[in-house]
């Protein structure tokens, strides 16, 4: 907060970034909405629930081409000015309850998402340029707080727009338009100041694996050096605790059929995991120079996965739901530690022509694995949950392993 505050550029670009994904969010709930309201609403709510997971196959080539970029601030502000346009083509559309306009909504929904991953990597070399290096965990610490605000606001808001408005999807889609532009109109008037290091020319063209292969060594060499373990290992960590994380949800929904909380009805009960585990990682956030966060990623990873091993133990042994919360709300608290301290880590080290392309190379991995999780925990839920609470436990264990290995690290931590 203190770096928001005092850094004008870190401001701006704060600002900006807290519209555009406000604007993001503000028609996710709203387009699901839409398509339920379409006569062919089945199959409508099913395009638009997978449609969300297109653009993250374009995440790593996406980065690529934020990383090559000349111009990062001006392409910025154009991305800008592109998405208010597609949100205004979609006010004018979205009336006509065609499969063709749904699908051209589709595509344009598509496009938008890419656009924001491409304004993204745009931003991350001006930061790195711009802020001094031990204020960039406090600077993706307060960045992930605005990520959560403009998640739970911006749906909020979109729903109540929606409804004051009695269902005019269009009314919607031209306030998320102005998002849009006012974003690009607050980075326009500081366009000056969004300054970056030379992008290296491109001397030959080099295909998108030995791109990938390249960031993979780079990353590795990154591990080596900062947390003296490998970088498969972390990441195999940090993927297997966002498989367990992302199912939390969905095995509660299971759960609490049979086993809610005492005092609680059922809604209430799935109600008060999603404020505990929210409220916990916004203030591990907005705690960034706390005994935890000083600590190393791979410490704050083992810290994560014990947390959610004891979340299953206690249920798999019978004890009150509450007390196995206690640790859940543990995990989510040190998880809004460790992924700040992993962008910052990254900011850090790399080079900027890499850091988008790496950045979203993780964003993508990453986000793949939450529908394997939830796919997966669910389907084990209905079956058995003591079963699913084991086989979360035996994933909590081997994040924990993985991160555990290093001797020398964990001695550096007890002492």
């Amino acid at each position: 907060m203190n770096l928001f505050l005092r850094h004008n550029l870190y401001r701006v670009l704060s600002m900006a970034s807290l519209l555009n994904s406000f604007g993001s969010y503000i028609y996710n709930l709203v387009f699901i909405i839409y398509a339920a309201s379409l006569p062919y609403s089945t199959f409508a709510v099913f395009v638009a629930n997978m449609i969300t997971m297109i653009p993250t196959l374009f995440t790593f080539w996406v980065g690529i081409r934020a990383d090559k970029t000349q111009k990062k601030g001006s392409f910025m502000i154009g991305v800008g000015l592109i998405q208010a346009l597609l949100f205004s083509l979609i006010a004018l559309l979205i009336g006509n309850q065609t499969f063709l306009v749904f699908s051209i909504i589709c595509l344009f929904n598509i496009v938008a998402d890419v656009l924001s991953q491409y304004a993204s990597g745009l931003k991350m070399p001006i930061l790195q340029y711009n802020v001094a290096s031990e204020d960039l965990m406090e600077a993706y610490s307060f960045s992930q707080f605005l990520y959560y605000l403009a998640s739970m606001s911006g749906q909020v808001f979109g729903v109540w727009l929606l409804t004051v408005s009695h269902q005019n999807f269009a009314f919607v889609a031209i306030i998320n338009a102005l998002s849009f532009l006012i974003s690009s109109f607050i980075l326009w008037q500081h366009r000056n100041e969004l300054t970056h290091e030379a992008v290296p020319a491109v001397t030959e063209k080099s295909s998108l694996f030995k791109d990938f292969k390249k960031t993979y060594h780079e990353m590795e060499s990154i591990f080596r050096q900062s947390e003296n373990t490998s970088f498969l290992s972390i990441l195999s960590s940090i993927l297997a605790i966002n498989t367990i994380g992302g199912s939390i949800g969905p095995i509660y929904n299971f759960y609490f059929l049979s086993h809610p909380l005492s005092g609680f009805s059922y809604g209430k009960s799935l109600l008060v995991v999603e404020v505990l585990t929210i409220l916990a990682a916004i203030i591990g956030t907005l705690t960034p120079k706390d005994y935890f966060s000083r600590q190393s990623l791979s410490f704050l990873l083992m810290m994560c996965s014990s947390g959610f091993v004891l979340t299953a133990l206690f249920h798999l042994l019978g004890f009150s739901p509450f007390i196995a919360l206690i640790f859940l709300t543990f995990s989510s608290y040190i998880f809004g530690k460790a992924a700040p301290k992993l962008d910052a880590l990254i900011m850090s080290s790399l080079p900027s022509h890499l850091l988008a392309q790496a950045s979203n190379f993780l964003g993508m991995l990453f986000t793949l694995s939450l529908p394997l999780g939830t796919f997966l925990f669910s389907s084990l839920a209905l079956y058995n949950p003591l079963l699913c609470w084991f086989v979360f436990l035996l994933v909590a264990i081997l994040a924990f392993s993985l991160t555990a290995r290093n001797v020398r690290s964990i001695r550096s931590y007890l002492d």
